[in-house]
């Protein structure tokens, strides 16, 4: 009987903790027709029945990274980084409960600095700067 129970309590233990593993898996949102290639994917974070969007990626139609970030609470969190269809560096922004916030830069393909921004809340906030290809400065505004 006291093998029995204890037999009992180890499978319970076994089981429960396989329940709490998290898994991460990835879910393709879209292809491309043409291609048939994944456009946009999400990730989840899944400890049994349940699941958590943690990520998102977006796609170029060759197949290149073009955007990728993290989710919290199904809202964008955290720096989000925006590639060009070659992999080069295209933006990097931040987010804070889905509205973009604080300093972010977007670059020329040649990797030099097209913009300097900021947001508040969502809204363009502060000096933004405008570079042109070679790096001169060309413009300044005031939000």
């Amino acid at each position: 009987m006291k093998k029995l129970l204890i037999i009992i309590v180890l499978a319970f233990v076994i089981t429960s903790c396989q329940d709490k593993n998290v898994r991460h898996v990835q879910k393709v949102a879209h292809y491309y027709a043409e291609t048939n290639l994944p456009w946009v994917i999400y990730y989840y974070d899944v400890v049994g029945k349940d699941s958590t969007w943690v990520e998102e990626k977006w796609f170029h139609e060759n197949g290149v990274l073009q955007l990728e970030g993290k989710i919290v609470d199904n809202q964008r969190e955290g720096v989000f980084k925006g590639y060009f269809p070659t992999g080069e560096l295209m933006s990097v922004g931040k987010f804070v409960k889905g509205k973009r916030e604080g300093k972010g830069k977007i670059y020329y393909e040649n990797g030099k600095i097209n913009i300097e921004n900021e947001y508040r809340d969502g809204k363009p906030a502060g000096i933004w700067k405008v570079y042109d290809e070679e790096g001169n400065l060309r413009d300044v505004k005031q939000y």
